[in-house]
């Protein structure tokens, strides 16, 4: 299963971070241009300002323009990857219902299906086709295969192109023209994010996590472009993810042939001489 794990994580955004050593977490400031640095705000508890207050309100409008309410979702999705250990492509035929079940089927360059996985809320089945295995697990799971406290939810909204990790406290910021650049202190990560202001419909850009605790170094960098408006949604439909720990990982999709609401099937039949794991 580790070439599954593989593909699987780099087709979740790859929070695993099996990438080489970070640096260690930079502020907000080294992430600007220093030319810029003069516009740079610390955030503090006394902090207060009509331009913070607008950034908590532009914050509050991000989390309204999720994707959300789509009932079901389809898309194709070809995935190149580059790393110190791996290295290739493979294509991703994605299904989601809504909140209850997102289905997966994972097949090579010449279009030999090897994987399928099956994801609810409380489970995870991993059906391995070329080793005729299967494994079912929790979806606590997932915690061991992305090395992060990760759940249901926050895979839908890394499958759609959803801001993640963003609840915690402002601890900087920058405002030019019509972007914003946010530094986010959560539990887990902090979080920079680019978001570009359209008038009032936000568009996020980048996203740059970095792990909150010294003990470890890990740094996820995401960008997000080709967005394109179908059924009055804003959808990236290209993403690029760089990935630093111990070895460099580098990851590129490309939805095709996505769309929302169609009715779906999601079949996951067993055969009886797979092997449970």
């Amino acid at each position: 299963m580790k070439k599954f794990g593989t593909i699987f994580t780099c087709l979740l955004v790859m929070f695993a971070f099996s990438c080489r050593t970070a640096k260690k977490a930079q502020h907000v400031q080294k992430q600007i241009a220093k030319k810029d640095v003069s516009k740079i705000v610390l955030v503090t508890p006394n902090t207060q300002s009509a331009e913070l207050d607008s950034l908590h309100d532009m914050m509050a409008i991000l989390a309204k323009q999720q994707i959300k309410g789509y009932s079901t979702f389809t898309a194709k999705v070809k995935v190149d990857y580059q790393g110190t250990n791996n290295d290739g492509q493979a294509t991703a035929n994605i299904r989601m219902r809504e909140d209850s079940v997102i289905w997966i089927s994972l097949t090579g360059p010449f279009g030999i299906e090897g994987y399928r996985v099956m994801i609810q809320p409380d489970s995870i089945i991993l059906m391995d086709k070329l080793h005729h295995a299967v494994l079912h697990r929790s979806i606590d799971y997932l915690q061991d295969i992305l090395q992060i406290p990760v759940s249901f939810n926050d895979l839908q909204n890394i499958i759609l192109g959803n801001a993640i990790f963003t609840t915690g406290s402002i601890s900087s910021y920058k405002h030019t023209r019509n972007k914003w650049y946010v530094s986010i202190e959560g539990k887990i990560f902090k979080n920079f994010i680019t978001i570009v202001d359209n008038n009032r419909k936000l568009i996020l850009r980048h996203i740059l996590l970095q792990d909150s605790t010294i003990q470890q170094n890990r740094k996820c960098d995401i960008t997000y472009a080709g967005y394109q408006l179908k059924d009055e949604k804003h959808f990236s439909e290209t993403r690029k993810i760089l990935i630093s720990d111990k070895t460099s990982l580098e990851i590129k999709l490309q939805y095709k042939d996505y769309t929302f609401g169609t009715p779906l099937s999601f079949p996951f039949s067993i055969p009886k001489s797979y092997e449970w794991k």
